[in-house]
This record gives structure tokens, sequence and C-alpha cells, in this order.
């Protein structure tokens, strides 16, 4: 699996214990392999870990990070519903609240500038899609500044793309009638601005690739820029064939597009995993089968 931003924060924190401690070692065995599972979407053998870690350390934000981004990525990708939003914002609490507290006692710590701008950057996209404007230019404002602090170390960090990336879209997506909110707290950018931020960060050498292409292909299909959406749903299914998520928003995006019969295809392939992690995804699935192949069928 390649290293990701989400395990560089893992990789990177973790070079400050004793590693000559067993139980350090231990912890951080089970600490990758619930990031593994997060990622290949075994969210119930991923979140036992997580719950199993917080128990033996609950002061640490990590566990609660990977925890928020389970009801994240559904919300992203599936499902758009209250419940999910406010499931995110309430995990990630914890999380931004404990990585302060870690902050607070190491102001040199870059590894919870790291987190704490991808956070607050995170809350400020689901604010949007809840349509809580304040709330997410508030939070974009917050994960711009930790992001500054990236910039103040080196202006071309693919990180701090993905950061300046998601502050520049969320601002640009505000809708007109409520720009007046972004003009007097002094926030400018606009959408290109944040795309071509995340395109550096996907064509980079770095941790952080596969968290831009993520970005890049449910931004470019939410604005209907299906042929670039699809050309990171691409890459992130061949990077991590695992993942049914992804799988599933690159067959949203064939079908958006107009390529119905892969799109059916692939639709078919996620009802025959039946992930039981995310039943919604497989439900949504065979509905869309059934759909495609009626609407085929009365083509012909």
């Amino acid at each position: 699996m390649n290293i990701t931003l989400l395990t560089y924060f893992i990789l990177t924190l973790l070079t400050g214990f004793h590693q000559d401690d067993r139980s350090d070692a231990i912890y951080e065995q089970k600490l990758q392999d619930g990031i593994e599972a997060f990622y290949d979407t075994e969210w119930d053998r991923a979140e036992s870990i997580f719950d199993e870690l917080i128990s033996e350390k609950p002061d640490d934000p990590q566990p609660h990070f990977f925890l928020s981004m389970m009801p994240f990525w559904e919300y992203f990708f599936i499902d758009q519903s209250e419940e999910l939003a406010n499931q995110f914002l309430e995990r990630s609490e914890k999380a931004v609240e404990l990585s302060e507290k870690r902050l607070n006692e190491s102001k040199s710590d870059t590894t919870m500038v790291l987190l704490l701008s991808g956070l607050h950057g995170y809350r400020s996209l689901v604010a949007a899609g809840e349509g809580n404007y304040r709330v997410a230019a508030r939070s974009g404002m917050t994960g711009f500044n930790y992001t500054r602090q990236l910039l103040s170390l080196d202006t071309n960090r693919p990180d701090a793309r993905i950061g300046r990336g998601m502050f520049y879209y969320m601002v640009g997506s505000v809708p007109s009638e409520l720009r007046w909110v972004t003009n007097i707290a002094g926030l400018r950018g606009d959408m290109e601005q944040g795309f071509e931020e995340l395109k550096l960060a996907a064509e980079s050498e770095s941790y952080v690739s596969n968290d831009a292409r993520m970005l890049l292909m449910y931004l470019y299909n939410k604005e209907e820029r299906y042929p670039e959406a699809l050309k990171y749903a691409e890459e992130l299914t061949r990077e991590l064939p695992k993942n049914v998520i992804f799988k599933f928003k690159k067959a949203e995006i064939l079908e958006n597009s107009g390529n119905k019969g892969d799109a059916r295809e692939l639709f078919a392939e996620i009802v025959e995993i039946n992930n039981t992690n995310i039943p919604k995804l497989t439900e949504k699935s065979r509905k869309r089968v059934e759909e495609l192949t009626e609407l085929t069928q009365n083509y012909y």
C-alpha cells in the first residue's frame, strides 16, 4: 500500500517514541494494521483496532482521527446525510482537541500541525456540504492558518498544497449571495486556484498524492467535469484495488459521463464484493445495476 498523507501523520509521529520499548513497537504494529484495514474499507476490523488503541493510549489523537474519517468518507463519497455529517463532526472534535493539546505541549510538532490542517479542512467541506457557510469559512480559515505554518517551512510542500487547495476551493464555492461572509472575513480564493494546488500535490512523488487524487476525483465530479474526475478515479482504483468506495465513485463517474455499460459492470462488481462494513454502498450499487439494466433493455 502506498504511503498517504494519513499514514505519514502516523509514521512521523511515531519517530518520537522509544522504539526500543516493546509496548510501543506493538502499539505501532497495531496502528499500521488499523490503517491498512481503513484503506481497504474493512472498517469493522479497523474500528476494533482503533478502539483498542484508544483504551491503551487515550491521549493519542491518531486513532480518533481515523475513526472520524470513516463517517467523513461515507458522507463525502456515498450519502451526504445530516446523520453522517454530525457523526463526523462529533468524532473529529475529539481528534482536534487531542491534537491541539499535544501541539500546545510541543510547539514544533509539525505532525500535529499537519493533522489539524487536515481536520479543519475536512470540517469546512462537510459544513459547506450542509449549507453552513459561516462554519465552513471559519473552519477553512482555521485550517488555513495551520497550513500557513507549513508554508513558512517550505512553500512547495505537497501537504501544504492540499491545505491551500481545499481552502481556495471552499472559498471559491461559496454562492454569490453569501460572498459577503467571506469578504468581511477577508478571505480570497477561487476554485481553479484550488484545483491547481491539488493537482500539483497529486502529481508529486510524495505521501500525499492519493489524498490529493481523492479530493480531485470528488470535486471534479461535483463540478460535472467528468473526464478529469475519471482520470483520478482510475488512478485511485489502481493504487488501492480493495477500496470499494473508490470503485463506487468510479462507477458513478462513468455513468455520469455516459459510459453506462462499464458503470453497470463496476456496480455489479461492488454488489458481488458485498462489503458488510458499508451496506449502503452495496444497496446503492444493486439499485444502479437494476436501473441501468432496465435502461439498456429498453434502449434495445
